[in-house]
C-alpha cells in the first residue's frame, strides 16, 4: 500500500472518529458543517484533478518537472478528492436531523434530503471511485481502457457540479459561488482547447499520410525517350545511316 492510500485511509478514519466524537457531544449541527466543508473541498479537488488531467494530456503540466511527476500529482489529487467525498458522505451518518443511513449514501435517489440532486452526487461519487481505482488497475486493464475510463471524469465533474450548486446549502455564499464559476470556466476552456489541439493533430496526421501516399514530382521516374534506329541501304554509298 502506497503513501497515497495510507493518507486517504488515515483521513477517512480520522473523519469517522471525529464525527462520532461530535455526535456524542449532542451538537447535531456539527456533522452537517463537516459534511458541507468536505463537500466543497471534494469539488475543488475534483476540479484540480480534471484540470491537471487536461493539462497533462496536452503536455502542459508543471513545466520542468517531468511527465511522471505530473502524473503522480494528478493521482494524488484524485485520491484526496475521493477521501474528501468519503468524509462528505460519512459525516452525515452522525447527523441528528436527517438520520442518514449507509443505504442513503450508497444508493442514488434514496436520500432524505433533496433526493434527486443528492442522487447525482452519489452517482458522481461512484464514478469518481472507479476513475481513481483505475490508477492502480492500469497495468491490468491496459493503457487504452485506462484512457477510456478517464473520459468518465467529465461526466463525474458535471454530476458533481450540478449536485453542488443545487443541493449545497453554501452555494449562495459569494466565495463558494466564485469557486464553482472559476472551476466551470477553467474546465470548459481547457476542454475546448484539448478538442482543438486533438483536431489539429488528427488533421496533421491525415496530411502526412496523404503526402506519403503521393510521391513528389521530383521522385517520379523520368520518362524514357525511345530512339528509333533503322537502317536503309544507300544504293550509292552502301553504308548504314541513322534517321
Amino acid at each position: 500500500m502506497g503513501k497515497q492510500e495510507l493518507m486517504a485511509l488515515g483521513l477517512l478514519g480520522a473523519a469517522f472518529v471525529g464525527g462520532a466524537a461530535l455526535a456524542s457531544t449532542g451538537n447535531s449541527q456539527a456533522p452537517w458543517f463537516v459534511s458541507r466543508a468536505a463537500g466543497i473541498g471534494a469539488f475543488v479537488a475534483l476540479s484540480l484533478s480534471v484540470i491537471l488531467g487536461l493539462l497533462t494530456s496536452m503536455r502542459l503540466g508543471f513545466p520542468g518537472l517531468g511527465r511522471a511527476f505530473n502524473f503522480e500529482i494528478h493521482g494524488f489529487v484524485s485520491v484526496l478528492g475521493l477521501t474528501l467525498v468519503g468524509i462528505h458522505g460519512g459525516s452525515l451518518l452522525f447527523d441528528g436531523f436527517f438520520h442518514f443511513t449507509p443505504a442513503h449514501l450508497m444508493i442514488p435517489f434514496l436520500s432524505p434530503y433533496e433526493p434527486a440532486w443528492t442522487g447525482l452526487g452519489v452517482i458522481a461519487a461512484w464514478g469518481m471511485a472507479i476513475v481513481t481505482a483505475s490508477f492502480w488497475m492500469r497495468r491490468w486493464i491496459g493503457q487504452r481502457t485506462w484512457r477510456l475510463l478517464h473520459y468518465v471524469s467529465f461526466a463525474v465533474y458535471l454530476l458533481a457540479f450540478f449536485h453542488g450548486i443545487t443541493s449545497g446549502t453554501d452555494t449562495g455564499a459569494m466565495p463558494v459561488a466564485l469557486i464553482y464559476a472559476a472551476s466551470a470556466v477553467t474546465v470548459a476552456s481547457l476542454l475546448a482547447l484539448r478538442i482543438m489541439v486533438r483536431g489539429e493533430r488528427i488533421q496533421a496526421g491525415r496530411s502526412a499520410t496523404a503526402a506519403d501516399a503521393i510521391p513528389a514530382w521530383s521522385e517520379r521516374p523520368a520518362p524514357v525517350r525511345a530512339s528509333l534506329w533503322f537502317h536503309r541501304e544507300d544504293a550509292t554509298a552502301g553504308n548504314w545511316e541513322r534517321s
